[in-house]
């Protein structure tokens, strides 16, 4: 036990300054010397200390004119690395997984693959619908609720070329009798854009609903799509329901472990 500890042991003074660089990215500004050593809880002579390394290693840079700190360029490149490394599926998984136990839904992991819509992972509820979904199928854009939210967050352009080319193919899942006005699609992936969740009801599978919702990463792109399936009588498809806000928040949490960050709305 005693060289377990010794093991666990680390090094107080990095840990101390690591509540700098925390502040740093908490705030996500520059800040001043007074109020990083007020938010770290530190004499500002201390702060100073560690600020004055940080420098010296590119962790932090000081603005010349207004004497601020904030992240420098090793910061930078740390980051970038760490997402670079970072899979979002192997990181979803567990998360997806976790989901479809405390649902008791069967939950879908989709990503944006050559063709379009892929789905690549599934986690099956301990009463497993029977439909025709599997690692490897393509959803529709308009036929699906997983389709529909890739619909509503990609780019215009790629989203007319995906839905062009695969009403030609009859392998897509949810592509067969899809028949919507322009108008009819532009107000379904509004709605979707609004609720943050788009939804399924009895299509493309009769007595199956579904829904789904967009994980986004920290370049406000969308990354994956995630979507709940079950059978219609005990599956609430209810936009403020239960299971909504239970896929919403996984959702959400896998995009704040991806960087994600939402564009703040300011008056002027």
């Amino acid at each position: 036990m005693p060289e377990k500890n010794k093991e666990r042991r680390g090094i107080g003074a990095i840990e101390v300054g690591g509540l700098i660089l925390n502040a740093l990215v908490s705030s996500g500004r520059a800040m001043s010397l007074g109020d990083l050593a007020r938010e770290s809880g530190m004499p500002a002579s201390k702060a100073h200390a560690y600020l004055v390394s940080f420098g010296k290693l590119g962790l932090v840079e000081q603005d010349a004119a207004t004497g601020a700190y904030q992240l420098g360029p090793f910061a930078l490149q740390m980051g970038l690395v760490s997402l670079q490394q970072m899979s979002p599926v192997k990181l979803a998984i567990p998360e997806v997984t976790r989901l479809a136990a405390i649902t008791d839904h069967t939950v879908a992991l989709a990503v944006w693959g050559s063709h379009g819509p892929t789905v690549v992972y599934i986690a099956e509820s301990s009463r497993p619908i029977h439909v025709n979904m599997h690692a490897g199928s393509l959803m529709s854009m308009l036929g699906t609720a997983t389709g529909l939210v890739f619909s509503a967050f990609l780019p215009q352009a790629l989203v007319d070329k995906v839905i062009a080319r695969e009403l030609k193919d009859e392998l897509v899942i949810g592509q067969a009798g899809v028949q919507m006005t322009a108008s009819d699609i532009a107000s379904i992936l509004a709605e979707v854009r609004e609720k943050g969740l788009a939804r399924a009801q009895g299509l493309p599978i009769p007595g199956i609903n579904a829904l789904s919702s967009p994980v986004f990463n920290h370049a406000q792109a969308l990354s994956l799509v995630i979507t709940a399936t079950g059978p219609k009588g005990s599956f609430d498809t209810d936009w403020n329901g239960e299971l909504a806000g239970a896929l919403r928040a996984s959702a959400s949490a896998l995009s704040h472990q991806l960087g994600y960050a939402p564009k703040s709305v300011t008056n002027t």
